[in-house]
């Protein structure tokens, strides 16, 4: 694969030509190679539409080095590498002090002021998206179907942040022309013309009337910058897709490295229906609470509400309280608000309630440990399966979390939703002797934290904040939390170790080296049958794909 650490080329992404390659030996561009825009615009892609091209991405053993850098950049700094810019110490006049909200949003519709309004404070308070938008979207007004779009293009900036950024840079006579507050707006209106296909016109038009609506004098800048995005899109990725690794990660708005990672551990074609899928908006499934409530009971509430609930299977099973609603709006419905409220119904991912119900199993435990317990959505779903499954929930349910704030937390939940836990914990899941002595369990469920890279649809702040060396971080700590759980399992018992990330790492790679070990030997791996295809898998998984569950892990070994 091309070497990421290359500064990219003065070329601007409007101009078809290949850029010159940069002769100096410390690879970094030259100052008189970074071209002002053309605003006459360049030659047309002689390679036609670019949903015409193969988008499965360069292949593994392809290590030609493309000329096509794409736009410009600031110096050495490359998106993929540090994410989005967050520097807003230098100003120009026509821009709104550092720090204001948008108080006015002109002519844009509210929908886009709202999502204006959530992303600026998203880059103000280093906030996370979905916080931001239920604190702002969630909460106002405006018709659902305006709240729902406006929701779609947070979360959309969020993903392409450092793309967007890319674009945008390349775009302008310097990267530092404009504040924060005003390259909030035209991200907003970028992301709309590069991955939402809206109409150049009205996009730019949208975009003038937010940047006026933080710097009234800045409109004259959005409209030449957002212009120049518009004939930068007739080439974008700026590279052929299929041979190019920037262009490839470009295309699908991920950070160059994660691409390559992603296609190293998935394949072309797995890592390919992953960055699509990331790219969508996540199905919503939601799970019937059985400690409160039967199907039957929520199920005509949802129905009424025309969220047309359908059963799910997960990789070939059939999840029990599992259902798929055709829309998210249903969740808006005020029947349906008030099941969330009283604990009736949770929304949760269909592969995070396959995995709760594979860890319950089929036999009844008389106690369960769970590490890792954080705001108790598996807590919830664990003995929502149990009662359902055995007509009562588990007594001696125990949970770990290494934070005060969360396990206070799950006990709200736990009571609001009915859910029995004997104790709630809170200490270092790594040394679980000092927190339970020599206690032995059923069930030990290991629930460990990763990259969350099977959950990027609905975690949009992972992929530019997430850094290469984190993914072996997280894996040890999950091999940590592994072996400080092993001891606490029962003679014959279940030890379950779960992730929602799809790297071998911190998958496979944890449990196979736990296996090795003399501790591991002490242990055997529980296959995972496909009914549906007939065969034993050594671990369940899912994979990300676009319509589907996220991609969770989950392994189980019994304690011979």
């Amino acid at each position: 694969m091309p070497d990421d650490r290359r500064a990219p080329s003065g070329r601007r992404p409007h101009d078809n030509r290949p850029p010159r390659r940069d002769d100096r030996r410390d690879g970094r561009p030259q100052r008189d190679d970074r071209r002002r825009p053309d605003d006459r615009g360049g030659r047309r892609d002689e390679r036609g539409p670019r949903d015409k091209r193969d988008e499965r991405g360069p292949r593994r053993d392809d290590n030609r080095r493309s000329n096509d850098r794409g736009p410009r950049r600031d110096g050495e700094r490359r998106s993929d590498e540090r994410g989005p810019r967050r520097d807003d110490s230098r100003r120009s006049d026509d821009r709104a002090p550092r720090g204001d909200r948008p108080q006015r949003r002109g002519h844009a519709t509210e929908a886009r002021g709202l999502a204006l309004e959530a992303i600026h404070q998203l880059r103000a308070r280093d906030a996370f998206a979905q916080d931001v938008i239920a604190s702002t979207i969630d909460s106002s007004k405006i018709a659902r179907e305006e709240r729902a779009f406006a929701t779609r293009l947070v979360l959309g900036v969020t993903s392409a942040r450092g793309t967007l950024d890319e674009v945008i840079d390349g775009c302008m006579d310097s990267p530092d022309d404009a504040s924060p507050a005003v390259r909030d707006a035209l991200a907003l209106s970028a992301y709309e013309i590069i991955f939402l296909q809206k109409s150049p016109h009205a996009a730019v038009d949208q975009g003038v009337e937010l940047v006026k609506s933080v710097a009234p004098r800045a409109g004259g800048l959005a409209n030449a910058v957002l212009r120049r995005v518009v004939r930068a899109k007739e080439s974008f990725p700026f590279g052929d897709p299929r041979t190019d690794l920037a262009a490839y990660a470009r295309l699908h708005a991920f950070p160059r490295w994660l691409a390559e990672r992603l296609i190293r551990d998935l394949g072309p074609q797995g890592a390919h229906a992953l960055m699509t899928a990331s790219n969508e908006p996540a199905p919503v499934f939601v799970a019937v609470n059985a400690a409160k409530a039967t199907d039957d009971e929520v199920v005509s509430v949802l129905a009424a509400a025309h969220g047309d609930p359908t059963p799910v299977e997960v990789a070939g099973r059939p999840v029990p309280g599992c259902y798929r609603l055709s829309t998210g709006l249903a969740l808006l419905d005020g029947r349906v608000r008030r099941m969330l409220s009283q604990g009736l119904l949770l929304v949760s991912d269909a592969a995070s309630q396959a995995v709760a119900s594979l860890v319950v199993g089929e036999s009844e435990p008389s106690s369960f440990l769970e590490v890792g317990a954080g705001r108790a959505t598996k807590t919830i779903l664990d003995q929502s399966c149990a009662q359902r499954r055995f007509g009562h929930q588990v007594a001696d349910y125990v949970t770990v979390d290494a934070h005060a704030f969360k396990t206070r937390l799950l006990r709200e939940r736990a009571d609001q939703y009915g859910i029995e836990v004997a104790e709630a914990l809170t200490g270092d899941g790594t040394d679980l002797d000092a927190l339970i002595g020599d206690r032995a369990f059923d069930r030990v469920f290991v629930d460990a934290p990763c990259t969350g890279l099977g959950t990027l649809r609905r975690h949009a702040d992972i992929r530019w904040r997430l850094r290469p060396e984190t993914i072996a971080e997280q894996a040890a700590l999950g091999a940590r939390l592994l072996a400080s759980a092993a001891s606490h399992v029962a003679p014959g018992g279940i030890l379950a170790y779960a992730t929602c990330t799809v790297t071998q790492q911190e998958n496979a790679g944890v449990i196979e080296a736990f296996l090795a070990t003399d501790q591991g030997a002490g242990f055997e791996l529980v296959p995972y049958a496909r009914p549906d295809l007939g065969v034993e898998l050594p671990f369940f998984s899912t994979s990300l794909e676009p319509g589907g569950p996220d991609a969770h892990f989950l392994a189980l070994l019994r304690r011979r």
